[in-house]
């Protein structure tokens, strides 16, 4: 293997980057998507937030994920 064709540096690309997911709550007004909360770190925390709205609006709030790379 010639020389400039050695891989150089210990990893991947594609190992060094890392996917972030975080939840949020949201609703579409009007045709637009609307966050109403912060991000949440896990599906779970999000789902209990949504749990504490009155039942009304909780209907129309769905749960929804962000994936970030860093």
């Amino acid at each position: 293997m010639a020389k400039s064709q050695k891989f150089k540096g210990g990893l991947s690309y594609k190992t060094q980057m890392k996917i972030i997911e975080q939840w949020i709550l949201f609703k579409y007004i009007g045709g637009q998507f609307t966050p109403l909360s912060k991000p949440f770190k896990t599906k779970a925390a999000a789902e209990k937030a949504r749990l504490k709205l009155p039942e009304r609006e909780r209907r129309s709030v769905g749960v929804g994920v962000i994936r970030t790379k860093r």
